[in-house]
């Protein structure tokens, strides 16, 4: 597919989905959501973090070959749909996804123009952030199971970034995202 692609990957608890959709807003770029069968946490919005689904609708959406990618991790399921991937190429020209290692490595074997931006922070320090959004004791420990696994994938990126003060975070990714985006901007432009 044509069309620019972000891919945001790395473990629980290390920012990226704060990351990224701080990238979104800031080049103004859609997220293409994830339809899980995983239930809510939270504060999530239905549509907004994911599209949360019935197992038997995730099937069903399967069946139909709908979805670009599958995966299961905790014992639930992920999906991105093709066509809403494509609604955003066209509408416009590029999207972010916060995915997971084997999710990111389907979306580099279709999408030609694709950045890959793995974001990380100690066990210490994810485990703080996952307590501090309310995850109880069992899933933080679900997390933490593949936390070594998903470091590795790091080496498999165009971009490692650690995340320990977003405000600095974002302003170094903002700068290597604007290569790929091949944005200029005129030295007297305030924006």
């Amino acid at each position: 597919m044509d069309g620019r692609a972000l891919l945001f990957v790395g473990p629980d608890g290390s920012g990226r989905f704060t990351l990224a959709e701080a990238m979104g807003i800031t080049f103004q770029i859609p997220r293409v959501v994830s339809y899980t069968t995983r239930p809510k946490r939270g504060k999530e919005t239905h549509g907004k973090e994911y599209y949360f689904v019935s197992p038997e609708e995730f099937i069903q959406l399967e069946n139909n070959l709908e979805f670009i990618e599958v995966v299961q991790a905790d014992g639930y399921r992920y999906g991105i749909k093709r066509s809403d991937c494509e609604r955003l190429l066209n509408e416009a020209g590029s999207f972010f996804a916060i995915l997971s290692p084997e999710g990111c490595e389907i979306f580099k074997n279709i999408f030609s123009k694709h950045l890959t931006i793995f974001v990380y922070a100690d066990r210490d320090t994810v485990i703080a952030r996952q307590q501090e959004r309310g995850d109880d004791e069992a899933t933080i420990q679900r997390h933490l199971s593949h936390y070594e696994q998903i470091m590795e994938y790091q080496s498999k990126c165009d971009i490692v970034i650690p995340n320990y003060d977003l405000a600095s975070t974002a302003q170094e990714l903002t700068n290597r995202i604007e290569q790929f985006l091949d944005l200029t901007y005129h030295p007297d432009s305030k924006y």
